[in-house]
């Protein structure tokens, strides 16, 4: 086995050419066994870090010509012992290094998991706060008040407002065309206008459970549950067996935390016809409260 004199490429077979630099190769055996070396200036090859004698110009165990600066040879070997401790403690920086960023991503994992529960609890709280948890109540009511018909603005329906609202104040006294605005106007969301339309025309018609319980719809889409409570409570006073009333009266009792008290209502409701579809609905209510 050879090695290139100029750039220390081992070379193994017959080549007159180095084939990793091209430079002509001298051939030549490389010691099996290390050359004693017994005077006290050497020289350290840079390339296989073999000891040679001050005298040498080309490295004895690889053949590569000597760069090496002088040392003596005690000198030589507390530089070895030098570097083998610069390595130790190398890996042992490297081991701690890796220690310490392992304890980072640990930590950063931590604060992740902190942040993400941390904003999933302020998000639940904000559902709790916006009331989104009671818009089942909510559309309780819309399911079985069979009087008012799907909610939501349209263009349709705000053209027709706009014109019956045109119609009423030319004809105040003109309650049919009152009472069909509060209708459209409940439909389409505009509550407080639909109110003071339902009042107009209760004035005139104060036993007409129906729109009464329509109004008090409205006051309950509003917030206003105590008030849309007492309009039902009339209606029935005027109308004592109003199945919907009974039922929107469980709903908003519901609504209001009034557990007990929508209870009542919801057993009044199926007592009075259980197989109609407000009966039917309480029933449903009654077994899931």
């Amino acid at each position: 086995m050879n090695y290139c004199a100029e750039c220390g490429f081992k070379i193994e077979g017959e080549f007159k050419f180095c084939p990793n630099c091209g430079s002509k190769i001298n051939s030549r055996e490389s010691s099996p066994n290390k050359m004693v070396v017994n005077t006290k200036e050497i020289i350290v090859c840079k390339n296989c870090g073999e000891e040679n004698p001050i005298e040498n110009s080309e490295c004895f165990s690889c053949g590569i010509l000597l760069r090496g600066s002088k040392n003596r040879k005690n000198d030589s070997a507390k530089h070895e012992a030098k570097r083998y401790d610069q390595k130790k403690t190398d890996k042992v920086n490297t081991s701690n290094s890796r220690k310490i960023v392992d304890e980072e991503k640990v930590l950063d994992n931590k604060k992740i998991i902190m942040i993400s529960s941390a904003i999933v609890v302020i998000f639940i709280f904000a559902l709790i706060i916006s009331g989104v948890f009671d818009s089942e109540v909510k559309n309780n009511v819309a399911q079985v008040n069979d009087q008012s018909s799907s909610s939501g603005v349209n263009l349709a329906n705000m053209e027709e407002i706009n014109k019956l609202e045109a119609v009423v104040t030319a004809n105040p006294d003109d309650l049919e065309s009152t009472l069909h605005l509060a209708h459209l106007q409940q439909d389409a969301g505009l509550y407080e206008k639909a109110i003071a339309n339902y009042k107009k025309y209760l004035v005139k018609n104060p036993d007409n459970a129906d729109n009464r319980v329509d109004m008090a719809i409205c006051y309950y889409n509003l917030g206003d549950n105590t008030t849309a409570i007492s309009e039902m409570e009339t209606a029935l006073k005027y109308q004592p067996k109003h199945q919907i009333a009974h039922l929107n009266l469980g709903i908003v009792n519901l609504a209001a935390r009034n557990v007990e008290a929508s209870k009542d209502w919801f057993r009044k409701t199926v007592e009075l016809d259980p197989n109609s579809e407000a009966g039917k609905r309480a029933q449903e209510l009654l077994t899931s409260h």
